[in-house]
């Protein structure tokens, strides 16, 4: 008996190589449900623009290469032994703080005011994308490293979250005016120190101030929202636009309230079940790239309120995955790391579902694997297959200690 368990063990090992298969299935209906949308919410605007050729496939078939290259990365990054991460973390975190400066050189992509990518040959890389998953890598490679004294010292982890969350969130939104990407690495920095300390009352404090701050800031400034004349002629209209059009979008509805009411809108007629794929009526010019950060309004348009609930159970679905892959990792690195993910997916959707409710201001945040950008989920995909990897590893020692045991029970 015991040596057929034992050869049943190496078969497992042999055939299925600790591939978590929940995961990649998981990752790649999403994948595929995010083309189909694309392809709904752009298919009018391609192809009735010339930026686009008028070509109702232009944007599906550019996001299908990053997506096919993803899936590819993915799959070989989870046979790659994530604890070379640990080593290189340092370069990584360095590199791609640093690629934020290049946001002001000639290599520069600008859209509505802002510098956000750089072009490389063919392909446009948005640098947050990468400053993102960096933090998180340095994060993890920190606290393994020096895990004893970021649990025994609260300047420790104060210090920790200064140098490696607040500091690129600051640059990220400097150098490239991006909001969205500023907050999610402020958040997974601040997560992430729940896992590594145990200091509650400085996590309290901070949670504390940061929703007096909201409330306070936001009853400032609805005691004081400019008219639509005085808003265009202020130099930070574009910023500022998004939090007033947040707190009365009808008071800006021929501006900057007007994407927020139109996807509203969107959201509320598409009822229990939708109007059914295709017959969204808010993507014929009324929402501005609807293939964008407003996705999911289409999405509620046109699958109803069941669609959108089946979506966020796939979302919910990988982020169990992805701490259940945290917590049975062997060692910090890998708990950090993965959980690190985890928290990015999580802001990354709540973030996102938020702004198309109109429960939080306008941020320009994607919705992960579902809205329309090839180095955002080339870079997510990449996360995927960081993620596999520790999992892979985990899994492969595991089977190798319990081998060990039945081999051991046998001499016996």
């Amino acid at each position: 008996m015991k040596k057929s368990v034992k050869r049943s063990l190496d078969a497992y090992i042999r055939q299925m190589d600790r591939i978590d298969l929940r995961v990649i299935a998981c990752v790649i209906l999403l994948n595929v449900f995010g083309l189909i949308m694309i392809y709904s919410a752009s298919a009018y605007s391609c192809s009735t623009l010339a930026k686009y050729n008028y070509d109702s496939l232009y944007l599906l078939k550019k996001q299908g290469i990053f997506v096919l290259a993803g899936i590819v990365v993915m799959l070989l990054l989870q046979y790659f032994n994530y604890n070379y991460l640990q080593k290189l973390a340092p370069i990584i975190f360095l590199v791609s703080v640093g690629s934020l400066f290049l946001l002001r050189t000639g290599l520069a992509v600008r859209s509505h005011g802002a510098a956000r990518w750089i072009r490389l040959g063919p392909v446009q890389l948005q640098v947050a994308e990468l400053v993102k998953i960096a933090m998180v890598i340095m994060i993890a490679a920190f606290v393994a490293k020096h895990a004893n004294q970021v649990q025994r010292f609260k300047n420790m982890a104060v210090y920790l979250w200064i140098f490696f969350t607040i500091i690129p969130a600051v640059m990220v939104m400097l150098l490239s005016n991006n909001l969205s990407s500023a907050l999610i690495i402020l958040g997974i920095g601040f997560m992430l120190s729940f896992v590594f300390t145990n200091q509650e009352k400085l996590h309290g404090i901070i949670a504390g101030i940061g929703l007096i701050g909201i409330f306070v800031g936001r009853n400032l400034l609805a005691k004081n929202l400019p008219t639509q004349k005085q808003l265009n002629a202020s130099s930070s209209s574009f910023r500022l636009g998004r939090f007033y059009a947040w707190i009365d979008p009808e008071r800006y509805a021929g501006d900057q309230g007007f994407q927020p009411l139109q996807g509203k809108y969107a959201v509320a007629s598409g009822g229990l079940f939708g109007k059914g794929l295709g017959n969204s009526v808010q993507k014929l010019d009324k929402i501005p790239e609807a293939q964008n950060d407003m996705i999911f309004s289409i999405v509620c348009e046109e699958l109803g309120l069941v669609g959108a609930v089946v979506l966020l159970a796939m979302f919910l679905f990988l982020i169990y995955h992805l701490i259940r892959i945290a917590v049975n990792s062997e060692n910090l690195f890998g708990k950090v790391l993965v959980m690190g993910i985890a928290f990015h997916i999580s802001l990354q959707v709540l973030i996102n579902v938020g702004v198309v409710l109109t429960i939080i201001p306008n941020t320009g945040a994607s919705l992960p694997f579902i809205s329309y950008g090839g180095s955002a989920v080339l870079f997510t995909l990449a996360e995927m297959g960081i993620a596999l990897s520790v999992n892979r590893y985990h899994m492969r020692r595991s089977l190798q200690r319990k081998r060990a045991e039945l081999e051991k029970e046998e001499e016996q």
